[in-house]
Parts: structure tokens; sequence; C-alpha cells
């Protein structure tokens, strides 16, 4: 049987430096980041209808989508944004499927999923991963790495869960407040538990 394991945190926490450590090691990884931006950049006529049914239509320009345009849209709105997420909610979910049957003869895998919490998902899984980092932090990593805003910061962590609520559903907690090296450490001896 397939150990199924959740990596799962808050915005900037360090949730993808662990995701890296999981692909360094050759163990098998399905993000699902990368798969809603896979949607995005190559969005198949449904995604697109879709967009144009719940008030997105601005969003698309030329075939392509503007994701400025959704963000800024789904921060004052709700509605769209409940809509949009319970919609790309369902092409993962049916791409996690595929990938879990697909990897069947492999002992372990993982998925990097930043709103596992929100969507209530943690019984699918084996075990639960959560990196916590204190706000300031993620805060800093985020302005440095991707010239983030306080005001956007905040929009996001308002959307997202509580840390006190990560650690109620989680196996494992792997706290993210030092240096760099030491969390991959960290990272490491979580792992070499995990694939024993």
């Amino acid at each position: 049987m397939t150990l199924l394991v959740a990596i799962t945190g808050g915005i900037g926490s360090g949730k993808s430096t662990f995701s890296n450590q999981v692909i360094k090691r050759k163990l098998k990884l399905q993000d699902s980041d990368v798969e809603v931006a896979k949607l995005y950049q190559k969005p198949n006529k449904n995604f697109i209808n879709h967009l144009v049914k719940i008030g997105l239509s601005s969003s698309i320009q030329n075939k392509k989508i503007n994701k400025k345009v959704i963000a800024e849209t789904i921060f004052s709105n709700k509605e769209i944004k409940t809509n949009l997420e319970k919609y790309i909610f369902q092409i993962i979910r049916k791409k996690r499927i595929q990938f879990i049957k697909k990897e069947t003869k492999q002992k372990i895998i993982f998925f990097d999923i930043p709103l596992l919490i929100e969507n209530n998902l943690q019984k699918e899984f084996d075990f639960v991963v959560s990196v916590i980092s204190t706000r300031k932090n993620r805060f800093l990593r985020l302005k440095k790495s991707k010239l983030m805003t306080k005001k956007t910061f905040n929009n996001i962590i308002k959307h997202q869960t509580t840390d006190r609520q990560r650690k109620e559903h989680s196996n494992i907690i792997i706290f993210n407040n030092q240096s760099l090296k030491k969390y991959i450490i960290n990272i490491n001896n979580i792992l070499d538990i995990l694939v024993k």
C-alpha cells in the first residue's frame, strides 16, 4: 500500500523548500500550485467559459489569462472567489487521483497542497506535514523573493487558515524560524523517518 503524505503551510512558510528536498531525493511529488499554473498557462475552453460565467471575462485577453486581474477581483468579491476556487479544486482533485493511480508501485508519494486544511482534505492522507513560521519571517521572505507588499501579504493571510488549526490537523509539525541550513537538516530528518 502506498503511503500518502501531504505537505502544507501558510504562504512564505517554507513549504516549497520542503517539497524541493523531496524532489532532490528523487521521491514522487505532485505540487498543486504547479498544476494550477498549468491550468492558467494553457487554459482550455471549459476554463475560459467558466471564467466568463462567474464574472471574470475581463481577465481573458487574446485567449490568455491575466492573473493580476483575477487576484484584484477575488480579493474584493467573495462569491467570485468561491466559484473560481471550487472549479479549480475539482480539476486538481482529478489530477491528484490520476497521480495516485499512476504511482501505485511507489512506497510513498508526496503532495504539496497549500490550502489542505482550508479545503478539509487532511483525512485523505496518511500523514500531514505542516510547515510553521512566524508571520514576520514569512513576510520578509516574500518581500525579498517576490517583492510582495504588506497589503497583499495581509490579504492572502486573511483567506488562509491559522497555524493553530494546522497544528490541530497535522501529524508532523516542522518549524522554519532558524537558518535555511538548519531547516533543510530538519526536513531531511523527517524524510528519513517517513521513507523507512
